[in-house]
């Protein structure tokens, strides 16, 4: 029986404690990228809004809503993945990427 307690609490203790600090560093992430991101996208929408029709349509023919959803989403998966390395210790590579 002690043996069975000492192999359970070898893994549990280290498993516990890496899955506490996983979730602490993603909630951490998640609700900062958030924040920028909310904001970053009602300073776009507020600057857009004062502009003339024939600037809006020309931003809808080079599709620009395209673009800007594009760049937001690259840096929300960038701080995923920096998040990810950070909790697991791991350095995962993107190519050329933040080197």
């Amino acid at each position: 029986m002690p043996a069975i307690f000492l192999f359970l609490s070898t893994i549990i203790g280290p498993l516990a404690a890496k899955l506490l600090t996983s979730l602490g560093i993603g909630a951490v992430t998640y609700v900062g990228i958030t924040a920028v991101l909310s904001t970053a996208r009602s300073y776009l929408l507020s600057n857009v809004t004062g502009m003339p029709a024939d600037v809006l349509a020309l931003f809808g023919l080079i599709k620009l809503d395209i673009a800007v959803n594009i760049m937001l989403s690259a840096v929300t998966a960038r701080a995923v993945l920096s998040g990810v390395n950070a909790s697991t210790g791991k350095k995962t590579g993107l190519g050329s990427v933040g080197e």
